[in-house]
């Protein structure tokens, strides 16, 4: 697939693949990851980074702790019925039994900004699954209850909302390139590498492409944030070396 075939973009939003048992399970951050893969492996088009958004928790919710949802962008060609069809086998798939997984699909169609307030009133506040319901039908999203309790969509939407207008609470947990690299490494080469572009300083300029970075141990201890749409991380100067560039501590949690 070319540039030139893609015509369209789609917000996904995944929640509650697992059961949150101590058994071996597919958690969602799995599932997305094995979502990305396969996405890719099968040419669906152009497959952004994973982020995770953290909801608001309460033993109201049925969640091992903490409540978290997840999303990834696709830039594709192929239709949305296509692609609602494949995501709602992938999840009957590869979810755990006794889960209750929620999938919503946005697209520039959307009513956006309608779809991010409920995504931040959901980090804040019990949204209840009717809530979503309208929310969707009223912004022109696909929303689907694969779980026979259908509250997954609740934190399903909320995430499509959140990935697609903006979350300052959200880490990308994988970007395609970036997942591969460790150690030092220039700014550079990790533009030409991964998707990840914007690697700012303090000042929020960007670093120098012949600068070298420590990235470390990589992602997952890397954490880059969501920010103008896209992944981003700031780095520092090294106390003793002014070419190499060390991730803000904010980055690495």
């Amino acid at each position: 697939m070319t540039s030139n075939d893609i015509s369209e973009w789609f917000v996904i939003g995944v929640d509650d693949t697992s059961d949150n048992s101590e058994e071996i399970d597919v958690n969602t951050a799995d599932f997305m990851r094995r979502l990305s893969l396969e996405l890719t492996n099968t040419s669906w088009g152009l497959v952004e980074g994973t982020t995770r958004h953290t909801l608001f928790s309460s033993p109201k919710i049925s969640n091992d702790g903490s409540n978290i949802s997840y999303a990834i962008k696709l830039h594709t060609a192929r239709s949305i019925l296509d692609l609602e069809d494949f995501l709602v086998d992938m999840l009957r798939a590869n979810s755990a039994k006794g889960s209750d997984p929620g999938l919503a699909i946005l697209s520039r169609h959307s009513d956006m900004p309608h779809v991010l307030a409920f995504g931040r009133r959901t980090q804040t506040e019990i949204m209840r699954l009717d809530w979503a319901q309208t929310f969707s039908t009223e912004s022109n999203v696909t929303l689907r209850a694969v779980g026979a309790k259908r509250n997954g969509s609740v934190g399903a939407l909320a995430a499509a909302g959140l990935r697609a207008g903006g979350d300052v609470q959200a880490r990308f947990i994988e970007i395609p390139g970036l997942t591969e690299l460790s150690g030092k490494i220039s700014a550079g080469q990790i533009r030409e590498l991964s998707q990840l572009q914007r690697l700012l300083d303090v000042d929020n300029e960007q670093i120098d492409r012949d600068d070298i970075i420590d990235l470390g141990d990589g992602m997952p201890t890397l954490k880059p944030h969501l920010e103008f749409g896209e992944p981003l991380v700031r780095f520092r100067q090294h106390d003793d070396d002014r070419r190499l560039w060390l991730p803000e501590s904010i980055f690495l949690r």
